[in-house]
């Protein structure tokens, strides 16, 4: 039996089979990959072949047109994922007592249909956590000025080659001190530390933190908030949460539209390639004598001076204990500067070689607890080049 069926006479839509969509750009992947070998294959060395850089230009362009056209072949609107949650809401308003007004923004966003199917249960945890946590009940939002019926507000947008997706509520907000205190006896801060609120909020994503003082079967168990942190970067995604007490909290998830393909600038320190997502990269700058500077306070660590700010250095060969070949403590010739939640870094290379879409496959086995990393790009040399998740780079420096 076909798995392609004709929906109607008139619409012109067929329905595939998702397996055979994720085929196809395998295949499509595989093809870049081989136009790739042949163009820059040894073989062709010394030869004169007119009009040759002409025809690989254009052959490098409908590779690229067919990506495109793959990749759009596995985007669904988000909605899909919406419209369940939305009806979770009813059953969240009998177990919790409470009104809530439901409001979806941006249904027609368009994501990666593998993104998609594994969305619904983190945000399903976030909702929970809103109705749960965030919204107050109707006697205590009519004495604090607010309307009866809480709000959660769930909407997305595609910027760049992200998709948006925001959970906000109009509660009471995260607890400042609640989560202090729980964080301060599972040791992530000092008796005396006071953290930044970007720094505090990040814990709640840690395993098995919960504020609750009691386990019900919507929170508590300190679950939910994990579960959604591992999806994340299982989806080269990031978090940011935002709270203001007595308005209410935010939870924005930043995800790439597609994860099939991915476009990188390729650096190479000493003999290690390293390949890393273009949207990240903030500038690229040659440092001067003086701008790198030495803090010995903290342990030895360093700084670059960009325009009169600091922004601290990663050295990748530091990050992953290898030793580079040749001096390994010599200043680099450029400094890649990364955009991350933490913070900028600044990265020193010894050179930027290309821009190029990369097809990325998982690193699997041992190879999984490699740091860092999202997994390896297969270049169109033969090369491998470690994919590096700068999330994970600035968090294991700015901390």
């Amino acid at each position: 039996m076909s798995t392609i069926e004709p929906q109607s006479a008139d619409s012109g839509l067929m329905r595939v089979s998702s397996d055979k969509i994720s085929r196809l750009m395998d295949l499509v992947g595989e093809l870049s990959l081989s136009v790739s070998e042949t163009v820059q294959s040894p073989d062709l060395q010394g030869l004169v072949l007119s009009n040759f850089d002409t025809a690989v230009h254009r052959l490098n362009m409908i590779v690229r047109e067919v990506q495109d056209a793959a990749t759009d072949l596995r985007l669904v609107p988000i909605d899909d994922v919406f419209r369940r949650l939305r009806r979770m809401v009813r059953e969240l308003e009998r177990q919790t007592g409470k009104s809530i007004d439901m409001v979806i923004e941006g249904g027609d966003t368009a994501i990666d249909k593998l993104v998609a199917d594994k969305l619904y249960d983190p945000l399903l945890h976030v909702v929970r956590n809103s109705a749960d946590h965030g919204l107050e009940p109707p006697a205590e939002r009519e004495a604090n000025g607010k309307p009866a019926q809480g709000r959660i507000t769930l909407s997305a947008a595609q910027v760049g080659s992200e998709v948006q997706i925001i959970v906000a509520d109009d509660g009471r907000g995260l607890s400042r001190d609640k989560i202090l205190r729980k964080a301060r006896e599972k040791g992530f801060f000092g008796p005396d530390e006071e953290p930044e609120p970007s720094a505090l909020w990040r814990v709640i994503f840690e395993p098995g933190f919960s504020t609750a003082e009691t386990v019900s079967n919507l929170s508590g168990r300190g679950v939910g908030m994990d579960v959604l942190n591992s999806t994340m970067t299982a989806l080269r995604g990031r978090i940011a949460v935002d709270s203001v007490g007595g308005q209410g909290t935010r939870v924005a998830l930043h995800i790439p539209v597609s994860l099939a393909f991915l476009d990188c600038i390729i650096l190479r320190l000493g003999l290690q390639l390293f390949a890393v997502p273009i949207d990240v990269v903030s500038e690229i700058a040659r440092p001067a004598p003086g701008e790198l500077l030495g803090i010995s306070a903290e342990g030895g660590s360093e700084m670059f001076r960009l325009r009169g700010k600091h922004i601290p250095i990663c050295r990748l060969d530091h990050f992953y204990g290898t030793p580079r070949i040749g001096e390994a403590d010599s200043p680099s010739g450029v400094l890649v500067v990364f955009n991350t939640s933490n913070g900028a870094i600044a990265v020193p290379v010894d050179e930027i070689l290309d821009r190029q879409q990369v097809v990325m496959k998982p690193l699997v086995g041992r190879l999984a607890r490699v740091r860092a990393s999202w997994g390896c790009a297969l270049l169109g040399t033969g090369e491998v080049a470690l994919v590096l998740d700068c999330e994970r780079l600035g968090a294991g420096v700015t901390t």
